[in-house]
């Protein structure tokens, strides 16, 4: 595997050799440019400083919630990709039959208009 991130940073014009904060940004794909925390893999703005639960009733807490991160699952964003495959598809269709006229739907298309199964 092709490790494309940089371990370590240089700071202070040299004098400072540390870890480099792995995380990467969601628009831009790029490394952060910031100093880990000491021990850690990441920097304070992405989670560095956290430790997590602490009591017995936090771990357990945390352990049955089986939360989610974000909005947004798999299963949903696969959901609308497939509603709007659908969408793009009936909005051709309206085009060749002459229903729908004037410009098209702003945006890029959905994964290159693949065909949806049959509803």
């Amino acid at each position: 595997m092709v490790q494309d991130r940089e371990p370590f940073l240089t700071t202070c014009a040299g004098r400072i050799y540390c870890r480099r904060c792995q995380a990467k940004c969601k628009t831009t794909q790029m490394q952060c440019g910031r100093a880990a925390v000491k021990g850690k893999r990441v920097c304070y703005v992405h989670g560095g400083r956290s430790k997590g639960p602490t009591s017995v009733e936090g771990r357990e807490r945390c352990a049955q919630a089986r939360t989610i991160h974000g909005r947004e699952t798999r299963a949903i964003r696969l959901k609308r990709q497939e509603k709007l495959i659908h969408l793009a598809e009936l909005e051709a269709l309206g085009r060749a039959n002459g229903i729908i006229t004037g410009s098209k739907t702003r945006g890029p298309k959905p994964g290159g208009r693949q065909t949806t199964k049959p509803r």
